[in-house]
């Protein structure tokens, strides 16, 4: 075996661990899902806060993102700076104290702090981008971009399930729920950090020397909209990501009070678009890559993710609900599969070399604000009216979807497998 291939083999085993360092992170998020939004607003009751509980549950599923959304641009442009390795181990053991705080919260201050620490170390999906985009050449990286996606579902998938079994065996113990969910998620946390601190090596080889100030990264926040395709890129996945929080944040609401779903059934609708996108983005990425190209495959996305978005409110009863559902999830999922890896892939490709990290974190910090302004504009939308949010984010995806056809003309290459 020459040391090309070596090499090769080496970076398929890097992304391999990185697959399962976020896997394990991600799964850690689901496990908290089911549970998280009833025991806020418990808490929040109990504590008094001083306002609505229904604002207190928006409040904690809020202040998440907007951590996210902070930080997420400074740890990518650290990480071009001193490494990815570091960024992602730290981050791990940020994710280890907020998911033990939020086993022990017994108040809901306590738990914003747990909510706060735990989105401060869930702001590594940049680095974790950058390390592929540092060990994978451009005609892959849509293919292994979208390994970020296919943990995402996986761990969409098996957390909620888990985190469901949990918190039932905790207040079976004693009213330990809460407890068991944030110490088994931090244990989780705590594997992930030893086998990333064993089996995953450094990927950056050109660091970069000089001192990024923390107002310059945020400035960049504003100059990154105005260069030529990237500008454009952002805005598409602003609006893909705000328009996909609409429909989670109330989701399970309107399948509770218009079908009548029970919370297990409304945790296999969810588990049922994690299997999907899981499967579209660990599998068919390749072949869409091959037989559309990625900017097709960014033009495409949005009408997809218009009419799975459209879809989900439409069933007249529940005769009708799980056919429609089942169709709305297949368009949501190959829309996730088509559009995220494109739009990290092309970000990467016309980012600079030695900005991989900054830019890539600034666009997961625009992903962090859509998810943050997603649902407030969404609980206005359903107060009016309970089919508001979904058709209101298929119109959205429309918008997305024009900006994406002129945007095509502008992208001077294309890649396919």
């Amino acid at each position: 075996m020459d040391g090309a291939q070596i090499a090769i083999r080496m970076k398929d085993k890097r992304i391999g661990i990185l697959f399962l360092t976020i896997f394990i992170d991600l799964l850690g998020f689901g496990i908290v899902i089911p549970n998280l939004s009833p025991i806020t607003k418990s808490f929040a009751e109990i504590s008094h806060v001083g306002f609505s509980p229904n604002v207190a549950v928006g409040l904690a599923a809020g202040v998440f993102s907007i951590i996210q959304f902070i930080f997420a641009p400074i740890f990518g442009s650290l990480s071009d700076r001193i490494g990815r390795r570091p960024i992602i181990l730290g981050s791990i053991i940020a994710n280890i104290i907020g998911y033990y705080l939020l086993g022990i919260a017994g108040s809901f201050w306590m738990l914003m702090v747990a909510r706060i620490v735990s989105g401060f170390g869930s702001a590594n999906i940049a680095a974790a981008q950058a390390y592929i985009a540092d060990i994978t050449p451009p005609q892959e990286r849509a293919k292994r971009m979208g390994i970020i996606g296919a943990a995402f579902g996986l761990g969409f998938v098996f957390g909620p399930f888990i985190g469901g079994e949990l918190y039932s065996m905790g207040e079976l113990a004693g009213g330990q729920g809460l407890y068991y969910i944030g110490v088994f998620t931090a244990i989780l946390c705590a594997v992930n950090f030893v086998l990333a601190w064993i089996l995953l090596p450094e990927s950056l080889v050109d660091k970069v020397s000089e001192y990024r100030k923390v107002s310059e990264t945020f400035k960049g926040m504003v100059t990154v909209w105005r260069i030529e395709v990237i500008g454009e890129l952002f805005l598409v996945s602003f609006i893909y990501t705000a328009a996909f929080s609409m429909m989670q944040t109330n989701a399970s609401v309107l399948w509770d009070e218009k079908y009548h779903l029970k919370p297990n059934e409304i945790g296999y609708v969810f588990a049922m678009i994690g299997v999907f996108s899981a499967v579209v983005q660990g599998g068919l990425i390749g072949v869409f890559q091959k037989k559309l190209g990625i900017k097709k495959m960014l033009i495409w996305g949005c009408p997809m993710a218009a009419i799975g978005l459209t879809l989900i409110p439409l069933p007249p009863d529940a005769t009708w609900f799980y056919p429609v559902q089942v169709i709305a999830v297949m368009f949501l999922a190959f829309a996730n599969g088509l559009l995220m890896p494109s739009i990290n892939s092309l970000v990467s490709l016309n980012a600079p070399p030695d900005a991989q990290g900054k830019i890539l974190g600034l666009l997961q910090s625009m992903g962090s604000l859509a998810r943050a302004i997603g649902p407030l504009v969404s609980g206005f939308l359903y107060d009016y009216y309970s089919s508001l949010p979904y058709f209101g984010g298929g119109i959205l995806m429309m918008v997305a979807f024009v900006l994406a056809l002129a945007l095509s003309k502008s992208i001077k290459f294309d890649i396919r497998n």
